[in-house]
């Protein structure tokens, strides 16, 4: 056992995805491409024995019809060379021609027509002597002038067998072309050899070549002679007793070459079939059968696939679901997982964790219920904090507004002052109609742009500002005066002292992350001593003088969220001063969650 701990020690550090992949890959795809590749294989090899098998079997059709069409014109060559009166008819003497027709008449010349009905693979029936008071024509002829006509009969001649097989081109006559004929000699009878007889039965050269077409499509088969000679081919091609190369073509595969001898008999011998399969058609089969298997594979590897991937994703996103719930609990965050858990083992560990989850939810509630009584005391006293900061800040901005009236009407002498009062009375409204500290967003830009709206009563022409809201962001709730004070500050510390146009820009941006309030102005700015000052004071407890609003908004915020706002500020002398804060969107759920509880 000791010894096998390690290996499995290295299994359970594997993550649980490369697991299922190593079962896919090992156990699903490997052995599925190993069936197929090995399916095919044998399948290959199956058609190649079998097409090598029907090469065997065509050319032994092929040679044995052959081999029939030449025993039938040698057994009729025994036949007719058993005749003794015809013997003694080719051996007589006539006195003149007109004695040789009679005879031939009478006799010779339906002697051999009769066997031209009855043997349909025998083309014509010749017969062949010296004797010279025989006349040529028909079915007989003279050996003599015409010799040199008969390239068979020098073969014959030399060879010490009375009959053999011939291949030749016979040039003269009425039918030239290529013969392939059956010769013997004539010898039966030796009283009857005064005069040399020979007998030549030529052979169907057409039925040949249907022997050797018949299968054109699949084989391509070459009738060769015994001096290794092109006879004939499937094909059908007149060939000119060419030699022919024993050896296959240099494109032949081996096993697409077979041999066979017509015959053992003495006058067949050295004749052979060479047979030539043609590749195109095993090919083609071999190209079907890789097809079937490729689609073969890819079913049998893509619906086991979808179907393991269907199943483990089940498995897999629910452990993977119960993984981050049990990190979130080691942050103490006690959620329960909301899915549908199954009726498996993964969905009965599913409900025990929410079990378990929703029980110590429950006993932290009871054993902590007076620490939370503290908390809720000391929340009170910052809520005092707070009411007390914004009670010090509203009258110093009714300070400054009633200032800025008294001296705008000073100076122009105005008489008329509806619309500035209706909108202080506005602003007054807004500041005592809420008891709570937060505000939708659209509330507390609407008081600021009424704040605005004075101001620019008060700059006249060479003052200006600018709202650059998200809608998104409008019903989010942030700390009431928690933009206008920033406001403020810029039209007094920034844009007073500026020559020309005054300008103030306000925006608002919805993050993924958070909600980006920026004031941004275009006046004096200041340089980064004074700003690192300001965020000093802003951070300080003890009370300072100058910026209050840019203080307590700060500390407001700091208040509300507890330390998880952001606040900005930066400036460059004669560039204008930003000033903004970002609050993440957790903190402003979480706020508007304890507003409505």
């Amino acid at each position: 056992m000791r010894t096998g701990r390690p290996f499995f020690h290295h299994v359970n550090d594997i993550p649980l995805k490369y697991k299922f992949l190593l079962i896919y890959f090992l156990c699903v795809l490997l052995p599925i491409m190993t069936i197929n590749l090995f399916f095919y294989q044998q399948n290959s090899a199956n058609i190649r024995i079998r097409e090598q098998d029907n090469l065997r079997k065509s050319i032994e059709r092929a040679s044995g019809e052959l081999l029939g069409m030449i025993d039938e014109s040698v057994a009729l060559s025994h036949s007719i060379a058993s005749d003794d009166s015809l013997y003694e008819a080719l051996d007589r003497q006539y006195g003149s021609p007109v004695e040789y027709y009679d005879e031939y008449y009478s006799y010779l010349r339906d002697k051999l027509k009769r066997y031209m009905g009855a043997y349909p693979n025998i083309l014509e029936i010749r017969i062949y002597t010296d004797n010279p008071t025989i006349q040529t024509g028909a079915s007989y002829h003279v050996i003599g002038s015409v010799s040199r006509d008969l390239p068979w009969l020098g073969q014959l001649q030399q060879s010490d067998d009375n009959i053999m097989v011939v291949a030749y081109e016979e040039e003269s006559g009425f039918n030239p072309g290529k013969r392939i004929s059956v010769v013997s000699k004539m010898k039966s009878y030796s009283s009857y050899a005064t005069y040399q007889k020979y007998l030549r039965i030529d052979l169907n050269v057409g039925k040949i070549y249907g022997i050797l077409n018949r299968e054109i499509d699949s084989l391509q088969l070459r009738l060769v002679d015994g001096q290794n000679r092109l006879v004939a081919t499937g094909d059908g091609a007149e060939q000119q007793n060419a030699p022919i190369v024993p050896n296959p073509p240099a494109t032949a595969k081996p096993d697409t070459v077979m041999e066979r001898t017509i015959g053992n008999l003495s006058y067949v011998k050295g004749w052979k079939l060479i047979g030539t399969a043609d590749t195109r058609r095993v090919d083609g089969m071999l190209d079907d059968a890789r097809r079937s298997i490729i689609w073969l594979a890819v079913v049998s590897t893509v619906i086991p696939s979808l179907l393991i991937f269907v199943i483990l994703r089940s498995y897999h996103y629910r452990v993977k679901k119960l993984s981050r719930h049990m990190q979130k609990v080691r942050n103490e965050r006690f959620d329960p997982i909301d899915l549908q858990e199954g009726r498996d083992e993964i969905g009965g560990l599913i409900r025990t964790f929410n079990m378990m989850t929703g029980k110590i939810t429950s006993l932290i509630n009871d054993v902590y219920k007076l620490e939370i009584r503290q908390k809720s005391l000391e929340l009170e006293r910052v809520r005092t904090e707070l009411s007390m900061l914004q009670s010090q800040m509203n009258p110093h901005f009714l300070f400054n507004t009633l200032n800025a009236l008294l001296v705008v009407c000073t100076k122009n002498g105005y008489s008329d002052v509806t619309e500035i009062i209706k909108n202080l009375s506005l602003l007054m409204r807004q500041l005592l109609s809420r008891a709570d500290g937060l505000v939708p967003l659209k509330e507390e830009l609407q008081f600021t742009s009424m704040y605005l709206q004075i101001e620019k009563f008060r700059f006249g022409s060479l003052f200006d500002f600018a709202f650059d809201v998200d809608p998104a962001a409008l019903p989010l709730r942030i700390p009431r005066m928690s933009i206008q004070p920033l406001v403020e500050n810029a039209c007094k510390h920034g844009l007073q002292a500026r020559k020309g146009d005054r300008l103030i820009r306000v925006s608002a941006k919805l993050t993924e992350r958070a909600l980006e309030i920026g004031v941004v102005d275009n006046g004096v700015g200041m340089d980064g001593e004074t700003l690192r000052r300001i965020m000093s004071d802003a951070r300080s407890e003890r009370e300072t003088e100058g910026h209050v609003g840019i203080r307590n908004v700060y500390r407001r915020l700091e208040l509300f969220y507890e330390g998880n706002v952001r606040f900005l500020l930066s400036s460059e002398p004669g560039a204008g001063t930003e000033a903004g804060f970002q609050i993440p969107l957790s903190r402003l759920e979480s706020n508007e969650w304890k507003r409505e509880a």
